[in-house]
This record gives structure tokens, C-alpha cells and sequence, in this order.
């Protein structure tokens, strides 16, 4: 009898509680908090370093994602209007990144009431899509502009002359390995001035383009010597 309550107690493994363990992560809380406001009017702030303060309806908080959609967009009109029928530009906010958050007034304008939140329902706005197709062609463009004026094989010295150059304004771009600038003056490597080349009735856009380059390329030196400098560790001083 003793052994048979001996093997029954030793085939029992004890799975101890740990002490103090949260219900629920602060993720999830703040999730399930901010799920309760949807359509609701709120102030997010995310965390630190880069913090940054939204203001606008709340679209929807995904469980799935964890992630938050709040619409900054202002209503057109007044604050009767439907604001299903207004524009929007939305922002993707990661939970976790949320620090706070306030209910400045709930769906229908209403002002913030603890009782009422469960209960409010979410205005879903209209996604402006012509704006949004603006904003892709005018990303897409950029990206076809910093590709167009990055040189193939070139060195950093020739990239940083070509960039100097597009800061002053003066029409350039990439011909293979060559400078072309006002579409009349060739600049070949290691791009000086003796190596600058253009018709005989463009001398005088020939020496300007002479005189741009000494000057960009002065200014190049000088700017790395000051790097070498402010890079150079000096020893202790003597003497304290």
C-alpha cells in the first residue's frame, strides 16, 4: 500500500506558478484598449527616439498585424458631415511602438466618455486614391532621378564633382563615364579642366564649365583636408 502511494507521488511532476507574471503583455493591452475606440477621435504619440505625435480618427486596430490605422485627414466640412464620405490619409503605426494615447472625441463628434467607448462605431472613410497615384509617380520619379544621376564605375571624387554641379543648377548628366554639361561641353576622367572638351563655338560655355570645375574641385580638397583634420587624434596635453 505505502509503495503504491510512493509510485503514484513519483510519477507527478510539480509545475510551480512564476510569481508576479502579468495576465497580458502591455502590447496586448494597449491593443485591446485602442480596439475599443476605433471610429473615436484620439491623440497617438509613439516612443522614443523617434517619436512623433498623430492626431485623427482611428481607422481600425489589427490583432492579427498588431498594428493601428489612424486617419489624419480632416473633415472637409463642418463637424456634421459623414465622415465615411470624406478623404483620407492614413498612417500604419506598429503597436509596440505606441507609447500613448487620448480619446479626444468619440465617433459622431461626441466628447470622450469611458462608459461609451465599447460602443462607439468606426467611420471609414474614402481612400483619395488620385492623391495617393500622385504621390507613387512622384516617388517613382525621384527614384528614376537619383538612378539616372548615379555614375557607373566612376569614383567618389567624380560622383561628388557631378553632384556639385547639379547643386549650382547646371544642366549634367552621365554619358558612360563622361560629364556632359549644357549638352555641349564633354568632361572625360579623372575629369580636370585640361579634360574638359567642347565645340568651337561653345568656348565660351567651355570656360565657364572650366572655371565651375577648378572651383568644385578646390572646394572638394579643402572639405577633405578639414576631414583628415577633425579626424586626427591629437595626444594629451602636457603640463595637466
Amino acid at each position: 500500500m505505502a509503495d503504491t502511494k510512493r509510485n503514484n507521488a513519483a510519477g507527478k511532476v510539480a509545475t510551480p506558478k512564476p510569481a508576479g507574471a502579468p495576465a497580458a503583455s502591455p502590447m496586448l493591452d494597449t491593443l485591446e484598449a485602442l480596439g475599443k475606440a476605433i471610429g473615436a477621435r484620439i491623440k497617438l504619440t509613439t516612443a522614443a527616439p523617434h517619436s512623433q505625435t498623430y492626431e485623427g480618427t482611428l481607422f481600425t486596430a489589427c490583432p492579427m498585424l498588431n498594428v493601428v490605422a489612424i486617419n489624419t485627414r480632416s473633415p472637409t466640412s463642418g463637424s456634421g458631415a459623414d465622415v465615411s464620405a470624406q478623404p483620407g490619409d492614413y498612417h500604419i503605426i506598429p503597436v509596440s511602438r505606441v507609447q500613448s494615447f487620448q480619446i479626444i472625441a468619440l465617433a459622431g463628434g461626441a466628447e470622450s466618455s469611458d462608459s461609451s467607448i465599447a460602443s462607439s462605431q468606426p467611420a471609414i472613410g474614402t481612400v483619395d486614391v488620385k492623391r495617393l497615384r500622385h504621390r507613387e509617380e512622384e516617388r517613382v520619379r525621384k527614384l528614376k532621378d537619383e538612378e539616372k544621376n548615379m555614375g557607373k564605375g566612376v569614383t567618389k571624387e567624380a560622383q561628388a564633382i557631378f553632384d556639385s554641379f547639379k547643386r549650382i543648377n547646371m544642366p549634367i548628366r552621365w554619358h558612360n563615364q563622361e560629364m556632359i554639361v549644357h549638352e555641349a561641353v564633354i568632361i572625360a576622367p579623372p575629369y580636370r579642366s585640361e579634360d574638359c572638351k567642347g565645340a568651337k563655338d561653345k568656348q565660351e560655355v567651355l570656360n565657364r564649365v572650366k572655371k565651375v570645375l577648378e572651383g568644385e574641385k578646390r572646394k572638394l580638397k579643402e572639405r577633405e583636408e578639414r576631414e583628415r583634420k577633425t579626424a586626427t587624434p591629437t595626444g594629451p596635453r602636457k603640463g595637466g
